[in-house]
């Protein structure tokens, strides 16, 4: 046979080989690249992994291993194997032979980590875990031992970058991304840590500080107490203390804030107030950690009372206690030309919730059942006036207690009665004394020839199985040399059984 025709008998055995699927011709023209799998691994502490090579559309390779990356080392004990164990860490690769001696690409490499018997720490400061948004804090990981070594740091959660060559990782103002349970290991080489303790960090929104007053109405020689609440307590946290002092400026918040004495960064979350005789509002202010940290602000809370002054006053007509749809006047006096009406609750602000121009003082407000609450006046030269709590009844469901508007004197003669909607009830009506129930007869009125300390509190009366709300009446000590616990001398005594013999002669004529 000629050497032409011994050409094209091997021209036709390719390509009828190509054809056939015989991979081994068709590489001879295209060189493959053999397959390895997994591609990373880390085994765990005493554990191993199996590698497994193969080569594209053929098994009539011999597989090949090698270990060391750039300078591969083969490992001859496993060739011919598609799968192998390994249980020590390193840089993996494989290729295939054919029979012939022709060899594939190289697979890529296989970066294998073994697992120490050593656990980092994690840590975080500031030492909370509750964190506000718009704060900082740092998480720092440790690995015993390992002191004078070269790491790098993997962390969690995996959505942050997970390779770092510091040890530290500071976040600063945090949102709601910054969520999670936050853990570390060391990276060394083809080592690794095992992951660290988990440190939970929860973002919550900007905190608002809760502050009670207690008492809400003054009595004489009573402190009052101020209290600050957050919502998560935690060591670190300073109290701050403000005296809320109204601001006329409408786009403005209405207050701004006096700062009282000794009030500044402390570690109590309680605060007392000795000598306090008049209306007045309060403000806390917590805060923690460094500069990096925000200061948190609560909303005002106040202290109410009844003691009208010459620099401020409230007074409320016709009555305080008013049915559904009647008009209430309130009328702001004093030293200032200019004044606004506030209430508590804020569910529904009197129109008149701004300074007014100077020289008007009176706001009318048509009451619905949201107008319940306590009113008082507020000055643009900062005073507060006295409170008065207006009820709102509902007159298809019930009475309400009638009772002196402003502070009563002790040793004077109080009558208080109960009413429905224009008229006066007539017996029999169950009155109560804060809850207790403390007459109930023919007598259509509770009097009091002469008033005592101990007849303060809140006051309500039954009619026909229907309850009026409660009324307080606040009690204060006569002015004069003669006042004592129970100011009332011979002359006032005549006087007052006088007064209560013509009461029940007039109540007797109707």
């Amino acid at each position: 046979m000629d050497m032409s025709m011994r050409h094209t008998l091997l021209g036709l055995f390719l390509l009828a080989s190509l054809f056939s699927g015989n991979a081994q011709v068709k590489y001879l023209f295209e060189k493959p690249t053999a397959i390895l799998r997994p591609i990373s691994y880390e085994i765990p502490l005493g554990g191993n992994v199996t590698l497994s090579c193969s080569v594209e559309d053929s098994d009539n390779w011999t597989i090949l291993w090698y270990r060391g990356g750039s300078n591969d080392e083969p490992m001859t004990e496993y060739e011919g194997k598609k799968a192998i164990n390994v249980s020590q860490s390193g840089v993996y690769s494989c290729r295939g032979r054919s029979d012939s001696g022709r060899l594939t690409y190289k697979s890529d490499y296989a970066i294998i980590k073994d697992t120490l018997p050593i656990t980092a720490i994690i840590t975080i400061q500031p030492k909370w875990t509750q964190i506000y948004m718009g704060e900082t804090f740092t998480v720092r990981c440790e690995i015993p031992g390992g002191e004078g070594t070269y790491w790098s740091y993997d962390w969690r959660p995996k959505r942050f970058t997970t390779y770092y060559t510091t040890n530290e990782r500071t976040f600063y103002n945090v949102g709601w991304e910054d969520n999670g349970n936050y853990q570390c290991r060391g990276n060394k080489g083809n080592s690794l840590t095992q992951w660290s303790n988990v440190i939970p960090v929860n973002i919550s929104f900007t905190l608002r500080p809760v502050l009670t007053v207690s008492p809400s109405w003054l009595s004489p020689g009573a402190s009052v107490n101020l209290s600050c609440e957050v919502e998560y307590p935690s060591e670190g946290w300073l109290f701050s203390w403000y005296k809320a002092v109204p601001y006329y400026k409408i786009t403005e918040e209405p207050y701004t804030y006096e700062l009282l004495p000794d009030g500044s960064k402390t570690a109590q979350s309680f605060y007392i107030i000795n000598g306090q005789t008049s209306t007045a509002g309060y403000v806390c202010r917590v805060e923690r950690g460094s500069n990096f940290y925000h200061k948190y602000y609560s909303d005002p809370k106040f202290v109410w009372s009844a003691d009208v002054n010459s620099a401020a006053s409230l007074t409320v007509g016709p009555v305080v206690q008013n049915f559904g749809y009647d008009s209430v006047k309130l009328t702001c006096k004093g030293n200032s030309p200019s004044w606004r009406v506030r209430k508590f609750p804020e569910n529904r602000r009197p129109y008149c919730s701004n300074f007014w121009d100077s020289g008007e003082s009176v706001c009318t407000i048509d009451t619905t059942y949201s107008d319940d609450g306590v009113y008082w006046c507020e000055s643009m030269s900062k005073e507060f006036s006295n409170a008065v709590n207006i009820t709102i009844q509902d007159f298809y469901s019930g009475p309400i207690m009638v009772i002196p508007d402003d502070p009563v004197k002790t040793g004077t003669f109080v009558s208080l009665s109960c009413k429905l909607r224009r008229k006066k009830i007539f017996p029999s009506v169950a009155f109560y004394h804060n809850n207790k129930l403390i007459q109930n007869d023919s007598r259509e009125d509770l009097n009091f020839l002469a008033v005592s300390n101990s007849d303060e509190g809140s006051y309500k009366c039954q009619y026909s199985g229907k309850e009026s709300p409660s009324r307080y009446m606040s009690v204060k000590s006569a002015a004069g040399p003669e006042s004592s616990a129970f100011p009332v001398t011979a002359r006032m005594k005549v006087v007052n059984a006088v007064a209560f013999i013509l009461v029940m002669m007039l109540s007797m004529n109707q």
